[in-house]
């Protein structure tokens, strides 16, 4: 009943709610039994393709606004918002040396093993 019911609404509450749980016990489950865990995304993923359904079929009626939402999550390559964002590096690095009084050369090396640390990630 919890699966149909996340599957119908996408809803935790009222998925456990319908099962006679309390969604803590839900959760709590799925943290400890990995099968249980993979049925709740199988679920909830039916329930978001149920969503995107709808929203393509209004969008194809009536909603602009929609219509827009669909492209950009299908096509984000052509249709996303980007921005285009360009950092002086050596110039941002010469300010925050001379706010903190420190040599420039110091600054990049911090930011260039920074950088290395989270590429690591």
């Amino acid at each position: 009943m919890f699966f149909a019911t996340i599957r119908a609404t996408g809803n935790v509450r009222l998925s456990a709610s319908a099962a006679g749980i309390d969604r803590t016990s839900a959760y709590r489950r799925a943290n400890r039994e990995p099968a249980f865990a993979a049925a709740w995304e199988d679920a909830w993923q039916d329930s978001i393709d149920d969503l995107e359904g709808e929203a393509r079929r209004r969008a194809m009626e009536k909603s602009d606004a929609l219509l827009m939402f669909q492209l950009r999550a299908y096509r984000p390559e052509r249709y996303r918002e980007s921005f285009n964002v360009r950092v002086d590096v050596r110039r941002e690095a010469e300010r925050i040396a001379a706010r903190f009084g420190v040599p420039v050369e110091d600054v990049l090396d911090r930011l260039e093993r920074q950088a290395e640390e989270a590429l690591k990630k």
